[in-house]
């Protein structure tokens, strides 16, 4: 391969299985090198790919693998793919790529749900950790209608039961979870 060829290539990213600790701590090292690289070149830097397949895990990693996108979209297009499944915290991170450029599988499935917890312990505890719950979900809301074509007032009606809402490539498209099905 020659260099120009090689330069042109995006660089890709795979972001498999749970959102937890483990996973965050790989693609964020892989982000924050690609924002250092594109914040000391003087053109466009080189696309990176993520390509997402997870059921979802923990909001705060997904936070920090989402933040670190935003920045990294300043300075160099972010291409994602969708493909399997992308549920529960998974699904902002494929809309936060750079639009026009979010892509899913046609047989890709999508979930949303509420944030979830499973804290045990005190009563204290627990309304402590149901509170932050409750703000880490209006982050999310509030993310995912910035990234998609939903509002406000129709993703809480998507939320309005307590239950898991599974959606189809198509419908994801629709939503603006997604440009392009594959």
């Amino acid at each position: 391969m020659d260099e120009e060829t090689e330069e042109s290539d995006p660089r890709m990213i795979g972001l498999y299985g749970e959102i937890d600790d483990d996973n965050a701590k790989e693609l964020v090292g892989l982000l924050l090198r690609y924002i250092h690289e594109s914040r000391d070149l003087e053109e466009e830097a080189p696309p990176v790919e993520i390509i997402i397949s997870t059921g979802g895990g923990q909001v705060t990693d997904m936070f920090a693998i989402y933040d670190l996108m935003r920045a990294l979209r300043e300075n160099c297009p972010i291409s994602t793919l969708g493909i399997g499944k992308v549920m529960s915290a998974g699904v902002l991170l494929l809309a936060a790529g750079t639009k026009g450029s979010r892509r899913i599988g046609k047989h890709c499935r999508i979930m949303l749900h509420h944030v979830m917890t499973s804290e045990q312990g005190s009563v204290a505890d627990m309304s402590a950790t149901y509170k932050e719950a409750y703000v880490m979900e209006k982050m999310m809301f509030d993310a995912l209608v910035s990234e998609t074509n939903l509002t406000m007032p129709q993703l809480k009606r998507l939320m309005k039961s307590n239950t898991d809402k599974f959606f189809s490539a198509e419908e994801a498209v629709k939503m603006g979870i997604a440009d392009i099905i594959v």
